[in-house]
């Protein structure tokens, strides 16, 4: 008989309507069926009855409860049965959000009973711990089954002589449900986007030069943007400044990829002159050299060796000496603007290495040159 109270209990809280989805502050409601231990000064057998709460929560973590319970007990050795009845407040304590599907809680809470019993009525003041945990059974958090007991201190001195309080507990099984409807703001249709027919992502109303062809880069204005610059090499060694890592190389001197010049590589100036008969640099000389400066001064590991070459005007003894005093006074000039000695070393060859004939006018001045190699890049 005690079960089949206990299951109509549960089936009745299962049918109870549910409203809308649940927030952290929405009311709820539960209806339990309960089992009671009772005091054994009370005389009674185990008792059974529900038990209707009401929670009030104020966030994720804590909720007041108003408890309205009743419990029948049969008595032991003679007929009839006590009633108690309960009016309390408890306090639920969430240790983690209520919003798990499985939720652990604490009860801490007291109130007052009223005790119908063959010897005497009264109504007594009582306090109660305990915990239990609720299941949500849907995602909406709106429904769940609720399982807790609780440890009752019954003021009721009326019961035993002895005894100034009784000790009970209680076991709760039900349906714990949301009431009411959560509130949930209207939310406005976004206006729709302005117009932008040639899709250059200006807007009609602001588009100044309408009917941009498609994937033309365009201002503000939705006017198109002028070209970009070509990327520089201001040194014309065929890589790009934002790449070159040995800027200032001469012209013509062969370079990596990263614009430094390769070991073996040469140039080679013929605007080189010097005074007549005589190893003094003109001033364009000094110019064209100062090309050879800006290069080294990119490349500050780079090495060369300077190679002086004649034509074959005049006896072969004079033609060496020349050579090499001139392409030592290249070095030397190259010193002069800052150039450490170190890195250059310079050499004559006479008239021993032509490039040309020397037959003619334009093939001697294509011998009287001035080479510049790289020994170390």
């Amino acid at each position: 008989m005690k079960h089949k109270v206990l299951a109509a209990a549960l089936i009745a809280g299962a049918a109870q309507t549910v409203y809308a989805d649940a927030d952290s502050t929405t009311p709820y409601m539960g209806i339990q069926g309960s089992y009671e231990f009772p005091d054994a000064v009370r005389n009674n057998d185990d008792g059974l009855g529900g038990n209707l709460l009401f929670g009030f929560p104020t966030g994720e973590y804590f909720a007041p409860e108003i408890n309205l319970s009743g419990v029948r007990a049969d008595r032991k050795g003679a007929s009839g049965a006590d009633k108690r009845w309960d009016l309390g407040l408890d306090f639920a304590i969430y240790p983690w959000k209520r919003s798990s599907w499985f939720s652990p809680f604490l009860l801490l809470g007291g109130g007052g009973q009223h005790v119908d019993r063959a010897a005497n009525d009264g109504t007594y003041g009582f306090a109660n711990a305990g915990g239990g945990f609720l299941i949500n059974v849907n995602e909406a958090r709106t429904v769940a089954i609720r399982v807790d007991a609780k440890r009752y201190w019954v003021f009721d001195d009326d019961a035993d002589a002895i005894h100034d309080h009784l000790n009970e507990t209680r076991i709760n099984a039900g349906v714990q449900f949301v009431l009411g409807k959560k509130t949930e703001k209207p939310v406005a249709a976004p206006p729709p986007p302005p117009a932008d027919t040639d899709g250059d992502g200006v807007p009609d109303n602001l588009d100044m030069c309408p009917g941009t062809p498609a994937g033309t880069q365009v201002d503000a204005r939705g006017c198109p943007l002028p070209p970009p610059p070509p990327p520089k090499d201001s040194d014309g060694d065929g890589v790009y400044d934002n790449l070159d890592a040995c800027p200032n190389t001469p012209v013509g001197m062969k370079v990596d990829a990263r614009g430094c010049a390769i070991k073996e590589a040469k140039i080679v100036l013929h605007d080189i002159n010097f005074e007549f008969d005589s190893a003094r640099l003109t001033a364009a000389s000094k110019a064209e050299l100062d090309k050879i400066v800006q290069g080294l001064r990119g490349q500050p590991s780079m090495g060369l060796i300077i190679e002086g070459h004649t034509d074959a005007t005049g006896s072969e003894a004079y033609n060496l000496k020349l050579s090499k005093q001139r392409a030592a006074a290249a070095k030397d000039y190259l010193v002069s603007q800052g150039i450490e000695s170190s890195r250059l070393s310079s050499e004559g060859y006479g008239e021993s290495k032509p490039v040309a004939s020397n037959k003619t006018k334009e093939g001697r001045a294509e011998n009287r040159r001035v080479e510049f190699k790289v020994t170390k890049e």
